[in-house]
């Protein structure tokens, strides 16, 4: 589904990426993890086309993401930190419009389903600009339900959530697993990582250290490289 070869990137010529390669299998759940500062959200960036590697191929669906046409993309969906949606709009505005952006027609009924099953339902018609963080990491995953991706780019997951939006979220994540869909996930929550995920990525100064199956590693080890 994805391959990743030899990507670099650097910011005011310090080095944050260096000479990365992996591959992204249909139905892979990977956990990417390191230190503050490590490379993680802008490997991710890379990966959704939102930011130029200096060097490198970026292959989704056989064709190159930097190369090919905005319609080679479809299937990607990235959710970073921004919920990257328009402030002045409500949700239901801003679900129907990133719908309708990225080929999708669910009826109003749907969305507002959706909405109220991810705990907005009090919130529906407000503007988002006016939303707490907990509640725009909970947007990210309405849009997330109703948007037909093929591979999910998810950066920190859990950011913001309380108890109840953690729970809500592990349930959708669940969900997501359980019809095989293909997750990239950048979390400092390594039990869930290793628990969750099927493989783990482990960045380190920028570059790849492990690519291993989670439940092959070993929890002491990656803990003393995260030190």
């Amino acid at each position: 589904m994805l391959a990743v070869a030899n990507i670099n990137k650097s910011f005011y010529h310090n080095p944050v990426l260096n000479n990365l390669s992996f591959g992204v299998n249909d139905g892979d759940v990977i956990a990417l993890t390191g230190k503050n500062g490590a490379g993680k959200s802008t490997l991710l960036r890379i990966l959704a086309r939102i930011s130029q590697p200096d060097g490198g191929t970026v292959i989704y669906n056989d064709v190159d993401i930097f190369k090919g046409k905005a319609s080679a993309r479809r299937g990607i969906l990235y959710l970073g930190h921004e919920p990257g949606l328009y402030p002045s709009l409500s949700a239901i505005e801003n679900l129907e419009f990133a719908c309708r952006i990225h080929g999708a027609c669910p009826v109003a009924e749907d969305i507002i389903t959706t909405l109220k099953n991810i705990g907005l339902s009090e919130q529906i018609n407000d503007p988002i600009k006016i939303y707490s963080k907990g509640m725009l990491q909970r947007l990210k995953y309405a849009l997330a339900n109703l948007l037909p991706w093929s591979i999910l780019f998810f950066d920190e997951p859990f950011s913001c959530l309380d108890i109840e939006g953690k729970i809500l979220a592990l349930d959708c994540l669940k969900a997501w697993k359980e019809n095989d869909r293909t997750m990239i996930f950048v979390t400092h929550d390594l039990e869930w990582g290793l628990s969750f995920c099927n493989r783990l990525l482990l960045l380190e100064a920028g570059f790849l250290k492990i690519d291993q199956s989670a439940s092959s590693i070993d929890v002491k080890t990656i803990m003393s490289g995260l030190q």
